[in-house]
C-alpha cells in the first residue's frame, strides 16, 4: 500500500499541493562567497560577484513603488535563443499596485533586452524555462533598471538555472506567515546572519529592516529554526550577515505561507 496515500497531510503539505483555498507557499533561498567585514553586514546575494560590478553590492537596491521598466542581460553570449546556456527566464514580479506577474524574457547573450512590462515594483524570483545544451547559465543573468546598470535586483548564477535572492515583497492582499528558516557558513569564518524585514508588529516600517531572528554561525548550519511572524503587505523579507572575518561563506533559505486577506 501507498504510505503517501495513507499517512495524514500536515497543515504544509497540503497548502503546497493547492488543497488549501487562498493559501500558497512563498520560498527563498541565498548564497554570498567571499563576505567582507562591513558595520552595515551585506544581503546574502552573489551581487559581488558579477562583472561590472553593482553600484552597492552588499546591499540590494529597492525599486521605486510607482514600478519600474527593467533589463536583463548575461555576462556570456551563450545564454542566448538559440545558446547552449539559458535561453528564456520567466520573472515573477509585483505590478506598482503590488499584484503577482510574470514576463518570460528570451535572452540574447550579452546584449540587453528591456521587460515589456514599465511598472515592475519588486522582482520576487527568476528562473529559466527554455534551455541549451548546456542546462545552464553560461553566464551570470542579472535584471536592473533599464538604463542604470547599477541598480541589480535579482540575478542568476553561472552555472545554475534558478535565482538563489533571498529577497521577497509580500503582494498586495496578502500575509505572509513566516514559519521559519534556515542559515550555514561553510569556511570556519564566523557570520552573524539575521533574517528581517520592513515591518514591525505589522506596520510597514519602509526602507529599515526589523531583525526577525539571528544566529551565529562557524562552519556549521543552524537546522530548520521555526518562526512565529505575520508579515503584511508590501514588506520585504531578506537574509543579511555580519561576518567577524574576510572571506567567510554563507547560504540561507526560508519559507513561509502567502494568506489571502
Amino acid at each position: 500500500m501507498n504510505d503517501y496515500a495513507t499517512r495524514d497531510e500536515s497543515y504544509f503539505e497540503q497548502v503546497a499541493l493547492g488543497k488549501i483555498p487562498g493559501r500558497k507557499m512563498m520560498y527563498a533561498m541565498g548564497e554570498r562567497e567571499s563576505m567582507s567585514v562591513i558595520a552595515s553586514g551585506e544581503d546574502i546575494w552573489r551581487g559581488n560577484e558579477l562583472s561590472p560590478a553593482p553600484t552597492d553590492d552588499a546591499v540590494i537596491p529597492i525599486p521605486a513603488a510607482s514600478g519600474e521598466q527593467m533589463t536583463v542581460v548575461s555576462e556570456s553570449a551563450n545564454d542566448a535563443a538559440v545558446g547552449t546556456g539559458i535561453q528564456q527566464i520567466e520573472i515573477e514580479y509585483l505590478d506598482a499596485n503590488g499584484d503577482e506577474q510574470e514576463e518570460i524574457i528570451t535572452l540574447n547573450g550579452t546584449t540587453p533586452v528591456n521587460t515589456v512590462a514599465t511598472d515592475i515594483r519588486f522582482v520576487n524570483d527568476m528562473y529559466a524555462v527554455a534551455i541549451g545544451t548546456g542546462g545552464v547559465a553560461a553566464g551570470n543573468i542579472k535584471i536592473y533598471k533599464t538604463g542604470t546598470v547599477g541598480d541589480v535586483y535579482n540575478m542568476i548564477y553561472i552555472g545554475g538555472n534558478k535565482s538563489l535572492v533571498p529577497s521577497r515583497m509580500v503582494p498586495a492582499g496578502k500575509v505572509l506567515y513566516l514559519d521559519g528558516w534556515h542559515a550555514e557558513e561553510a569556511q570556519d569564518k564566523r557570520v552573524a546572519i539575521k533574517i528581517r524585514s520592513t515591518d514591525m508588529h505589522g506596520v510597514i516600517r519602509s526602507g529599515i529592516f526589523c531583525f526577525k531572528d539571528t544566529v551565529y554561525m562557524r562552519k556549521t548550519s543552524s537546522g530548520f529554526l521555526p518562526l512565529n511572524y505575520a508579515i503584511p503587505a508590501f514588506s520585504i523579507v531578506k537574509v543579511s550577515g555580519w561576518s567577524d572575518q574576510a572571506s567567510a561563506e554563507a547560504s540561507c533559505s526560508w519559507r513561509g505561507v502567502l494568506i489571502d486577506n
